[in-house]
């Protein structure tokens, strides 16, 4: 791993269709999304750079303001080329290799991440994400890693809408043209139909009554997703609470 520059670009902003400013609505007292998402990727062991990939709309100068109190990289860049503004974002930085995280998904596991980039290292591989139709990870812990290298063919060849919308899209419609692996734990029991992405407000209102309960263990920043899960087991009433979310898709 000499000589690499590992960073995680997340893309984050103020607008959305369905639950407007959710990236800085409160878990907790003093405890934004953003706030608890970026806590949890400073506990990585891997990372180099934590970067909130933004745009220029003025309504994102809060989501600026929340990333310097956390003493970390921003960039702005294009709202709709959301593949471009990843693509300067990480050349800015000097990124040799690239984590997407979303802004939405504030429980992403740095334990899961970390044991991610080790495993990328040392198998070569081009592409490695943790989802898919056959993974056991809940919506809501999604990673991707891949190379600046591969982003600059990505960038380069990448002419659809859909394609420059979606960072990664051009890979999952071009899978023979990549080494792609998908990172699956033997051990990890899957709750069906948990989702912890916040889309809309009752996604919101799960979060943050877990967030709740996982203070309340003692956990604060360094939970794990089974410790999401042992509440889950032990609350299962709390799946209801976003059950007729539908998750959007491209």
């Amino acid at each position: 791993m000499d000589n690499q520059r590992i960073g995680v670009i997340i893309q984050a902003r103020m607008g959305s269709t369905r639950l407007p400013g959710k990236v800085l609505l409160e878990l907790d007292k003093n405890e934004r999304v953003l706030d608890v998402l970026i806590k949890r990727l400073k506990i990585s062991s891997m990372l180099d750079e934590i970067i909130i990939a933004t745009t220029p709309d003025r309504e994102n100068s809060s989501i600026i303001e929340v990333v310097k109190e956390h003493n970390v990289n921003f960039f702005v860049g294009s709202e709709n080329d959301v593949l471009e503004r990843y693509y300067f974002a990480a050349k800015q930085f000097n990124l040799t290799n690239i984590i997407r995280i979303t802004s939405d998904c504030p429980f992403v596991d740095p334990f899961v991440l970390d044991n991610m980039i080790r495993l990328y290292f040392d198998h070569n591989y081009d592409y490695i994400k943790n989802f898919d139709q056959n993974t056991k990870y809940t919506r809501g812990f999604e990673i991707e890693i891949f190379s600046f290298k591969i982003l600059e063919k990505i960038f380069l060849n990448a002419k659809e809408k859909q394609e420059r919308e979606h960072v990664t899209f051009y890979i999952y419609t071009h899978p023979k043209e990549f080494k792609i692996f998908t990172y699956m734990p033997e051990v990890l029991n899957q709750i069906e139909d948990l989702r912890l992405t916040i889309d809309e407000k009752n996604d919101f209102l799960l979060c943050k009554e877990l967030f709740k309960r996982l203070k309340e263990d003692g956990k604060l920043d360094k939970f794990t997703i089974n410790d999401i899960y042992g509440i889950i087991r032990k609350n299962p009433h709390l799946l209801k609470i976003n059950r007729d979310v539908v998750h959007k898709t491209y």
